[in-house]
């Protein structure tokens, strides 16, 4: 869309999406993460989190990522306000 709905991409200014995480399951991105250095506990995924800032660990997105961690043997590292 970007290559036909912009002005860039009319002028011939090509736009490519990398999608570099699309192919792994929410396990191997979270097992690159900490190969990586990535420090998870400055992330969460909630759709709904608490005035706090803690993720609900309810919704879709929090039990995709619990079940992630879990499958990855890994702790997850950040606190929910429901778990």
């Amino acid at each position: 869309m970007a290559n036909v709905g912009t002005k860039a991409g009319v002028e011939g200014q090509r736009f490519q999406i990398h999608t570099p995480l699309i192919k792994l399951s929410k396990a191997e991105i979270i097992g690159k993460a900490v190969d990586l250095g990535v420090d998870l506990s400055l992330t969460h995924s909630c759709y709904d989190p608490s005035p706090e800032g803690l993720a609900c660990g309810e919704c879709d997105s929090c039990l995709l990522r619990l079940k992630g961690f879990c499958e990855a043997g890994i702790p997850d590292p950040i606190r929910y306000a429901q778990k």
